[in-house]
């Protein structure tokens, strides 16, 4: 992916960034003459070119902020590492001065140092914390002052909160607490920098967006919230002022809870023009245009600009002009419930055209596993709908989005409750006859992929076949010094909490491992890795693959090129879900 500047009058295109081998992410508007932007080596976790960058809207002044940082002031007393950060993101702009930045730069350990950057000549300082621990995050208001640290211990499992009101002034705890306990997670500030904005716990058990109350210490005015899923820190700011205008809450569909009148006004009207699609509106500055991303789970989308003064709609771009939203399937929201009773959200996408009963399935699980699908265009999942499958995705528990107890029921139950929650769905629509039994297949990638192994694993008569993307299939791989997970403290307590103990759980990491039961799986299985995983390195697809062989199961497998954790490339999508689509077709005929 590379970064264009689009010029609304001569309606063209200009590439102005980019690089070979690696992708543009998280673009932004620093002024009107300066673009930011990280770039990113999905392959490569540590490719010394990916970090931060600036660049004018022409193309010129390319800056690797990330590289500046060896020219950054330090003072003598910071004590401060003086290796380079592995990452450096963006995360405010002095708006007092032109070209200035706030920017986070996290290292190996999880160490976190913030700096002051000018993204033009990359000069800049250290912003010292003068706080006692390791600094993992930071937040600043809306002036550029930084308000709040917050800090962890050397395992990683304790964290502390420290304030300030405003600068120069003392800092105070304001929080002690496990890192996966927290009472509520600071979300940034009001404009003028009077009011902290939290996330925390609803009465429904969602979170929701709160103003902090300092005289009880506790959140106090609820601002936003939703019944079934969380909300939490995607805020919508003026970009010329910082005021708070709105909160993005992703329920099904998507929305936006617009605390400004007038663009709740402007909204009700975008919907009336573009009814049954997500209108996801961007103020720009006071009173410029503002940016509309239209889009439905059968659309991949349009953008728009939408002119005030004029209320005029202006179509800029379709995102993929070459599909007809009549052809597509349109995917639906569904519940059931696990065998425990625990309510499970799931999407469920139908054929086109086809009647709900005596279908072909695809189970296609979500990685993660601590994420969540969303509601919208998916096109792995309309790829495998228009071959003819019903499309089952588990919400299963351990989910993140619906609440802390959802969230925490799948503590350390990898291969066990987080996979009934997945047989369950496959159950339930069966016995409606809306699912042939005889027809199912399971997939997914990363967490999913391993989901789908251990599918096949414990519920081998449920399953036809069972496809896995770049899955983990032995859990104490996920402990090695030489995997993504194992190279920071904080990831180490988190897959002891959330997945298990490596001495203490031996035996359940055995029997929820696939690659310690492979003799188990007697359905076809298709695997397909990247050479250059660091997240799921290789191995735990050659070492699956090798004991499938060995109890002469039936195996196809593929190790693709020049990719890491995902095949971002297009060539590497082709190749896989070309692959994926004779293997379905071979061993679950849709038809």
């Amino acid at each position: 992916m590379t970064l264009a500047v689009f010029d609304l009058d001569a309606n063209s295109a200009t590439n102005v960034a980019g690089a070979d081998g690696m992708d543009v992410v998280r673009v932004r508007w620093l002024n009107d003459e300066r673009l930011m932007f990280q770039l990113v080596d999905r392959d490569h976790q540590f490719n010394t070119q990916s970090g931060l960058y600036a660049v004018n809207r022409d193309g010129s002044r390319p800056q690797n902020l990330l590289g500046a940082l060896q020219r950054i002031e330090r003072p003598m007393s910071s004590g401060a590492e003086e290796a380079l950060p592995w990452g450096l993101t963006m995360v405010g702009e002095v708006r007092s001065a032109r070209n200035e930045i706030i920017a986070l730069g996290h290292f190996i350990n999880r160490n976190v140092e913030a700096y002051q950057l000018n993204a033009e000549t990359g000069r800049g300082k250290l912003i010292a914390a003068n706080v006692t621990g390791l600094p993992r995050n930071f937040w600043f208001d809306e002036q550029a002052v930084l308000r709040v640290v917050e800090t962890t211990t050397a395992t990683g499992a304790d964290i502390t909160l420290w304030y300030r009101g405003g600068s120069g002034q003392e800092w105070r705890v304001i929080a002690n607490h496990k890192a996966l306990d927290r009472g509520y997670r600071v979300v940034g500030f009001d404009a003028d920098g009077s009011s902290m904005l939290v996330t925390a716990n609803t009465a429904e058990g969602r979170l929701g967006l709160y103003r902090f109350d300092f005289v009880t210490n506790k959140p106090g005015e609820l601002l936003a919230s939703d019944r079934k899923v969380d909300v939490g820190g995607d805020l919508v700011r003026a970009r010329d002022t910082g005021k708070l205008l709105g909160v993005r809450i992703p329920s099904d569909p998507p929305r936006t809870h617009w605390l400004d009148a007038g663009l709740n006004a402007i909204q009700e009207a975008i919907d009336r023009a573009i009814p049954g699609a997500v209108n996801r509106l961007t103020p720009l500055d006071t009173h410029a245009p503002i940016f509309v991303d239209s889009y439905a789970s059968t659309q991949a989308g349009r953008y728009l600009l939408y002119h005030p003064t004029q209320k005029k709609l202006q179509t800029l771009l379709a995102k993929m002009p070459g599909l007809d939203p009549k052809q597509l399937a349109e995917q639906r929201t569904y519940e059931y419930k696990a065998r425990d009773g625990l309510t499970i959200p799931a999407y469920l996408t139908l054929p086109p055209g086809r009647e709900l009963r005596n279908l072909p399935m695809v189970v296609w699980v979500h990685g993660g596993p601590w994420s969540r699908d969303v509601w919208g265009f998916d096109p792995e999942v309309q790829f495998l709908a228009q071959m003819g499958y019903v499309v089952l995705q588990p919400q299963f528990r351990g989910s993140a989005g619906y609440g802390r107890e959802h969230d925490r029921r799948g503590d350390r139950q990898w291969g066990l409750a987080m996979q009934d929650d997945v047989t369950d769905g496959v159950t339930a629509l069966v016995k409606t006859g809306a699912i042939d039994g005889k027809r199912v297949c399971i997939g997914g990638a990363s967490y999913g992929g391993y989901s789908a192994m251990m599918g096949l694993v414990r519920d081998a008569a449920l399953y036809r076949c069972g496809i896995n993307l770049v899955g983990v299939t032995h859990i104490p791989y996920l402990f090695s010094s030489n995997n993504y997970w194992g190279v920071d403290r904080e990831s180490n307590y988190v897959l002891g909490q959330k997945v298990g103990d490596m001495e203490t759980h031996r035996e359940q990491f055995n029997a929820t491992s696939p690659l310690r039961q492979a003799a188990k799986i007697s359905a076809p299985v298709f695997m397909a890795y990247g050479e250059r995983d660091a997240r799921v390195p290789i191995a735990h697809g050659t070492e699956m693959r090798d004991a499938l062989k060995r109890e002469g199961k039936t195996v196809e497998f593929m190790e693709v090129e020049n990719e890491g954790h995902g095949f971002f490339k297009e060539e590497s999508r082709y190749k896989v879900w070309r692959a994926i689509e004779a293997f379905l077709r071979k061993h679950n005929p849709p038809h």
